[in-house]
């Protein structure tokens, strides 16, 4: 089976093509149906007006693609063929291709604390079965949740009077970070974390993530993403379904995400 090639909302308005604006970044490859790396990728191209193409692969595929050229995922094919890795250096390139993002040293440290743990961990516990969850040799929810509240609670105060880290405009790195606390608003372990970071520096975070939702690009990016993400068994499979999934148990499917 052939790798999916498909365009997931992060091409530039017509109002862009119109004035022939539109900047081609290529292609972006990453795993299909994970709601997870993808995402700030995407995010910062729809709100800069890139035009980024997905090739979305199974684990399968995946498998067979690997080499030492291309050790991990995502990449991005550029229009020149050239290979380009490392997530905080797409999300970096994608702003700098737009540019409307801050792109500076602070968005690169955002950049990198969203793409570590503990703030990028709540990936895999969202997105994975949790009998896989000890191959990736993650904490227990407990620990994590002990490791992850010290940093929202510090980036709680870093958002000063914000509504963006940068002030009034806003920077790649914040994408990524949006895209942590989505997960982690959604994942196994929310109330937990609401209640370790306490409700004065949730509200901060959560205003600064109803805010960048909201911004051009990324508001029509966000409504038109799949809703249906996650391994077969994870979390995330199980999000809504409750009732669906009790009317037809013996049903597999997996999404593009």
């Amino acid at each position: 089976r052939s790798p999916t090639l498909h365009k997931m909302g992060c091409s530039a308005s017509k109002e862009d093509r119109q004035k022939n604006t539109l900047k081609s970044a290529g292609t972006l490859v990453y795993f299909m149906g994970l709601q997870s790396r993808g995402e700030p990728c995407r995010m910062i191209a729809a709100y800069g007006g890139v035009d980024l193409k997905d090739k979305l692969l199974t684990f399968e595929e995946w498998g067979k693609l690997k080499s030492e050229k291309i050790p991990y995922l995502p990449y991005i094919e550029q229009p020149d063929g050239k290979i380009k890795l490392e997530t905080v250096e797409l999300c970096k390139h994608l702003a700098t291709l737009g540019g409307k993002m801050t792109v500076d040293e602070k968005q690169t440290e955002l950049c990198k604390t969203a793409n570590s743990h503990p703030m990028q961990t709540a990936d895999p516990y969202l997105n994975l079965p949790e009998e896989a969850w000890p191959n990736y040799k993650l904490p227990s929810l407990e620990d994590w949740v002990k490791q992850l509240a010290p940093v929202l609670k510090k980036l709680a105060g870093d958002l000063g009077d914000g509504p963006f880290f940068g002030g009034e405009t806003p920077g790649y790195g914040e994408a990524f970070i949006w895209h942590n606390i989505e997960n982690q608003m959604i994942g196994p372990a929310s109330a937990q974390i609401k209640e370790a970071v306490g409700a004065e520096d949730m509200k901060k975070l959560m205003a600064f993530h109803a805010k960048f939702k909201e911004l051009p690009g990324v508001k029509e990016y966000l409504a038109g993403r799949p809703k249906k993400f996650g391994a077969p068994g994870s979390f995330a499979s199980k999000l809504g379904s409750e009732e669906k999934s009790s009317k037809n148990a013996g049903t597999l499917v997996y999404f593009m995400g």
